[in-house]
């Protein structure tokens, strides 16, 4: 590896490229080591339809707003231009093409482990990405099943399952999401299998966006928080136990708590459900030969299988034996995101809340920012 600058950041996503922003604005050299081929891969890597949830004005990082232009809900396409727009106004050292494999500490600083070779610096801040590493629930059978399974990243264009009889498992954010997009696609019929009810919310009441509304709830007893979303929820979409759909145990902020689920946005998917062009199912029990079993007996006969399962952060091979994760695999530690066990050390991106987590990057990457010129 090359000459390394006093801070090393892992990752080129909103949440590294913010960090290093933050970090240029207070005098701090730093290098952004990504392993793919450039800024925002894994949002490239996105369905072709996708938009963001959050507004376009809470969006943005700091130092440069996301233009009118795109939008109030900006697309995939134009949030990857954004990104790449602000590395260049930022004057962002960017090395693609590096995977940083593992961090140790070392004489007051750090040695990182990377495919380019080994080097030392006084600072690391991880950014590596919430959702990372896709998730696939080891059904019985799926050893022999002889139907596709696709996990919902793997899915760039909802187009290319169109005339085809799709299963979606899972009806979390990305499910709810997708769901949508493949009715509009036109499959020739969806089935969602439900294991936990969604909390759901649209994206906006008679042209009103809920999500800068619901930043005050983040302060707000949780109670409370879960008794407004749930009365938004009502309003907007009505009884949905009929369709399948029951008010969930949990309200949005203590599953969060809890389980660390996020709420599910809607963009069609209950307009499709109340229409009759999908149907929601129990959860899967079983997969055998072409046919998937649930819960119930039933039987299902999809041409693919379309998991919106989840996925894991992935942290482990990185970090994992610095004792800085905790069981789900998420850092510990405060929302500044340092390490007081591990000086030097800090990471970027896995806050998550309610109202979304892109607008805690520009928060959480001035923290980052002062401590390292406080020289925490």
């Amino acid at each position: 590896m090359s000459a390394v600058p006093p801070v090393v950041i892992v990752g080129a996503g909103p949440a590294g490229l913010a960090a290093a922003a933050a970090l240029h604005r207070a005098g701090v050299e730093s290098v952004v080591l990504e392993r793919g081929p450039g800024v925002a891969t894994s949002w490239r890597n996105r369905h072709e339809g996708l938009r963001l949830n959050t507004i376009r004005w809470q969006s943005g990082l700091p130092g440069l707003r996301i233009p009118r232009s795109a939008g109030r809900w900006v697309s995939r396409d134009d949030y990857v231009s954004y990104l790449e727009r602000y590395a260049a106004a930022h004057r962002l050292d960017i090395r693609p093409g590096v995977h940083v494999q593992r961090l140790d500490p070392v004489d007051g600083g750090w040695r990182v482990t990377s495919s380019a070779g080994t080097g030392e610096t006084g600072r690391v801040v991880v950014a590596t990405g919430h959702d990372r590493v896709p998730w696939l629930p080891d059904w019985p059978g799926r050893g022999s099943f002889a139907v596709p399974v696709v996990h919902v990243s793997g899915l760039q264009r909802p187009s290319d399952l169109a005339g085809l009889r799709v299963l979606l498992i899972g009806a979390g954010n990305s499910g709810v999401e997708i769901g949508g997009h493949l009715i509009d696609a036109g499959v020739a019929g969806l089935w969602v299998s439900v294991r936990t009810p969604p909390n759901l919310l649209p994206r906006e009441i008679a042209g009103v966006p809920l999500q800068p509304a619901g930043v005050p709830l983040t302060r707000a007893p949780e109670r409370l928080a879960d008794s407004v979303c749930r009365l938004l929820s009502r309003l907007a979409f009505g009884d949905l136990s009929g369709y399948g759909l029951p008010v969930p145990d949990q309200g949005p902020y203590t599953r969060l708590r809890l389980t660390g689920e996020a709420l599910a946005v809607d963009e069609g998917f209950v307009a499709h459900l109340r229409a009759g062009r999908l149907t929601v199912v129990p959860e899967v029990s079983q997969l055998d030969g072409h046919e998937v079993v649930l819960r119930d007996g039933t039987r299902l006969r999809p041409d693919v299988v379309l998991a919106a399962t989840g996925f894991r952060r992935g942290l482990e091979p990185l970090v994992g034996h610095l004792d800085v994760l905790d069981e789900a695999g998420l850092p510990r530690g405060p929302a500044s995101g340092g390490q007081p066990a591990r000086p030097g050390l800090w990471f970027i991106g896995y806050r998550v809340e309610v109202t979304g987590n892109l607008r805690l990057h520009a928060i959480d990457a001035r923290r980052i920012a002062r401590s390292v010129t406080r020289g925490a």
